[in-house]
C-alpha cells in the first residue's frame, strides 16, 4: 500500500474544485469515459423508437387489428 494520501476513497476525481467550480466541464462529460454518454443516449431512443414501433406494427396485424 503506497503511503499517497488520496483525496476520495476510491481515488476518483472530485466533482467540485476547492473555488466551488465543477471539476469537469459539461461539455467533456457527453465526450469522456467509458462508454460516451452520447453514445448510450442515442442506444437507449433508438431501442424505444423499435418498441413503440413494434405496437404499432401489432396494432395492424394480429390480435388488435379490428378488420
Amino acid at each position: 500500500m503506497s503511503n499517497k494520501k488520496l483525496k476520495q476513497p476510491d481515488g476518483r476525481i472530485p466533482d467540485r474544485l476547492p473555488d466551488g467550480r465543477p471539476a469537469i466541464a459539461w461539455e467533456r462529460r457527453w465526450t469522456e469515459g467509458n462508454l460516451p454518454l452520447w453514445l448510450i443516449a442515442t442506444g437507449g431512443g433508438i431501442a424505444v423508437i423499435l418498441v413503440i414501433g413494434l405496437f404499432f406494427a401489432g396494432s395492424y396485424s394480429g390480435v388488435g387489428a379490428g378488420g
